[in-house]
């Protein structure tokens, strides 16, 4: 295993799958025309993604409306690609993916609104803010700092979600997404 290989699974922040609402393992995956990524994008399998305002998915930062998580990239055909050399999960997209036929890497994306993911959190959490709202740092990690009790593009749903001792790590479902008609105060 190179250093890279180990440095990106131990350092690596992200949105990892850990159940739904409704305590099952199902997710509601979006794949196709409709999840090219747009030109020139590194992204990584558990980044928060959106569609770009000429509808390609680019990586979410603070304050987008969220359309999902990825789970995966597959080439045109829908089929599985290998990540980027020395990494496990990141995709760096072409210069021309949105436009070149026989490119155009997709992405599979995660959109319910029910799927919990654990996230560890730029700072600590605390009890009283399960059932807040909260931005991103960027596409891959909650920020602490922005606690709601009115908007944000994620809400924490519970603590430490995997009993490991650490107050940074919460489980979070998404909170305003792409898919909804409407918006929060």
């Amino acid at each position: 295993m190179t250093l890279c290989f180990i440095l990106e699974a131990i350092m690596a922040t992200k949105f990892e799958f850990k159940k739904s609402l409704s305590g099952g393992a199902e997710r509601k995956l979006l794949c196709g025309a409709e999840t090219v990524i747009a030109n020139s994008v590194e992204l990584k399998v558990e980044d928060a993604v959106k569609w770009d305002t000429d509808g390609f998915i680019a990586l979410a930062t603070a304050g987008d409306k969220v359309l999902g998580i990825v789970e995966g990239v597959v080439d045109k055909d829908g089929i599985a690609i290998e990540p980027d050399a020395d990494t496990l999960n990141t995709y760096t997209m072409a210069s021309d993916n949105e436009t070149a036929a026989a490119k155009m890497k997709r992405a599979s994306i995660d959109i319910s609104k029910n799927s919990l993911y654990k996230n560890d959190a730029s700072g600590d959490l605390t009890r009283t803010m399960i059932g807040q709202l909260f931005d991103l740092t960027d596409e891959d990690q909650i920020d602490q700092g922005t606690a709601s009790d009115t908007s944000g593009q994620f809400q924490l749903i519970r603590l430490d979600p995997d009993n490991e001792s650490d107050a940074s790590m919460g489980l979070f479902k998404i909170a305003e997404s792409q898919l909804d008609p409407f918006t929060q105060d």
